[in-house]
């Protein structure tokens, strides 16, 4: 799902690291109000739907600054500049569950540890 570079490219330092935007505040204290949820939506949903691999959503994603990241079940979206976890893509309307049936979810690949 995610290129081996992923971490890396998700890593931001010196001035970057301090920058804001507007969605960074999003997740914040719950603030992700009903304008800005739409804001996000509108923007984000044609790349969701036209998109018919997971890299192309990421690249989709990252061209308007955001990235994605799988914890506990769900696929979270993050605002890129500062790594703030913004919402699910279910909230925007599309489950992880919809997204790996559609782009065939990717196990990763274990190293033995022998």
């Amino acid at each position: 799902m995610y290129s081996k570079d992923f971490e890396r490219e998700t890593q931001t330092t010196g001035d970057a690291a301090m920058q804001q935007t507007a969605w960074s505040s999003a997740s914040d204290q719950d603030r992700m109000d009903t304008e800005m949820a739409i804001q996000l939506r509108i923007m984000l949903t044609p790349d969701f739907q036209r998109a018919k691999t997971w890299s192309e959503l990421r690249s989709g994603l990252q061209d308007k600054g955001f990235y994605m990241k799988r914890a506990k079940g769900h696929m979270h979206l993050f605002d890129a500049q500062s790594h703030v976890k913004i919402c699910t893509c279910g909230f925007l309307g599309f489950p992880s569950k919809d997204l790996e049936q559609r782009f065939k979810r990717v196990r990763p690949v274990r190293k033995s540890s022998k």
